[in-house]
C-alpha cells in the first residue's frame, strides 16, 4: 500500500519504527498525606510520534529535497496517508535525518539516501 506525505510519494516499504511505542493514555499518580494512591487517567488525542525509515530504507535525493523544503516551513499541518490510514501531522524536530548510501562529491537527484522522517500527530 502507498505512503504519501502532503501528496509526496514515499517508498511503500518505509517502516513505522515507533508504531507501538506510543501510549494513548496519560496517567498521573499522587499520594495523599494518609498514603492512599490517587490515579488519574485520560485519553491523549494528539502527540503520537510517527518515525518512518531505517538505515536500510532509501529515498532518492529528489524526494529528499522535496521533503526538506516541506519540513523547512514552520507551523504547517500535513496529511500522512500511511497504507490507507490518514494522520494529521507536523514535523518533529529534527525533521529529517538522511545520509547518502554512496557518497559522491557531486550527487545527482537520482542518488539514494538512507532516511528517517520524524513526525508527530496533531
Amino acid at each position: 500500500m502507498a505512503i504519501t506525505l502532503a501528496s509526496i510519494a514515499l517508498p511503500d516499504d518505509l517502516v513505522w519504527t515507533d508504531e507501538f511505542v506510543h501510549e494513548p493514555v496519560g496517567q498521573a499518580l499522587q499520594r495523599t498525606l494518609g498514603g492512599a494512591q490517587i490515579i488519574e487517567e485520560t485519553a491523549l488525542i494528539a502527540g503520537r510520534p510517527i518515525t518512518l525509515g531505517t538505515d536500510n530504507q532509501w529515498i532518492t535525493r529528489s524526494t529528499l529535497l522535496t521533503l526538506r523544503a516541506l519540513a523547512d516551513t514552520a507551523g504547517q499541518i500535513h496529511t500522512l496517508d500511511l497504507r490507507g490510514d490518514e494522520y494529521d501531522v507536523v514535523f518533529r524536530r529534527p525533521a529529517i535525518s538522511a545520509r547518502p548510501v554512496i557518497e559522491f562529491a557531486d550527487p545527482t537527484v537520482d542518488d539514494f539516501y538512507a532516511v528517517q522522517i520524524n513526525l508527530i500527530t496533531v
